[in-house]
């Protein structure tokens, strides 16, 4: 399987978000919230991003929940800037050099952030004194705990909003030709969907097991026997023997011939 990043129609929402906040004009809010379940390959996508664009990246950690300074010491880190250890001298040190960069700032497992209001409250302060764009990435719910009352002037600074979803019959056709030379009729990809529920590792993990099965057998397509057999290999095979079976609506056992 190549190492490279798939224009998936998650991909392109998410370009699409990060876009528009850069283009507002700095007087705007320019807050965004990219939020689905896990396993759709947000994280994924923000460090693709990170890597062939300007802008800074991190990652929210269990312990900033203990401490507000430990946050603000990872983000300048992400600046290149070494910290003091001091809220006062950190902050502003922040701020200073967020504004001089312009560019957006990627908070990923963002949850962590937003359940403690000294740490988002200190986001919401860096926002609107640096003035740059700013994307908060995490799970699906991560808008309901915006919406709390004492949150509110932070939610009302969000301008953008993206949510990552299940990848599509069409999305694992063209994952199955860019990372794997595969071909995939649509009827194929609409059973990996149902196998895999649309979770884009264990899309991933199905086709890497559907590719060592095609080399081996010299096959360039992949068909259902094919995946049938790649999936026979991932866990909890009731769920997908049962998913097999109703996408074909035939009593198939894992592992048998189509």
């Amino acid at each position: 399987m190549k190492d490279k990043i798939v224009p998936t129609q998650n991909l392109s929402g998410f370009i699409a978000l990060v876009t528009s906040l850069i283009n507002k004009p700095e007087r705007m809010d320019r807050m965004g919230i990219i939020c689905g379940k896990w396993g759709l390959g947000k994280s994924t996508a923000v460090q693709w991003y990170f890597a062939n664009n300007p802008c800074i990246y991190v990652r929210a950690m269990s312990a900033w929940t203990r401490s507000v300074v430990m946050m603000l010491e990872d983000i300048l880190r992400g600046y290149r800037v070494k910290p003091r250890g001091r809220f006062k001298s950190d902050i502003r040190e922040l701020v200073r050099v967020a504004k001089k960069s312009r560019t957006p700032l990627f908070i990923d497992e963002a949850n962590r952030v937003v359940r403690k209001s000294l740490l988002i409250e200190t986001i919401r302060d860096l926002h609107d004194l640096a003035r740059i764009p700013i994307i908060l990435i995490g799970q699906e719910d991560i808008l309901n705990l915006l919406k709390r009352h004492d949150l509110m002037p932070v939610f009302s600074r969000v301008t953008e909003v993206f949510e990552f979803k299940e990848l599509s019959a069409t999305d694992i056709q063209r994952v199955a030709v860019e990372l794997c030379d595969l071909q995939c009729d649509l009827n194929v990809a609409a059973l990996i969907r149902t196998i895999c529920l649309g979770d884009f590792r264990l899309v991933n993990a199905l086709l890497i097991k559907a590719e060592e099965i095609c080399e081996f057998n010299r096959i360039g397509e992949l068909t259902t026997a094919v995946v049938k057999d790649a999936a026979s290999t991932m866990p909890d095979p009731e769920n997908i023997e049962a998913a097999v079976r109703a996408a074909r609506g035939t009593p198939a056992k894992i592992g048998e011939a189509a």
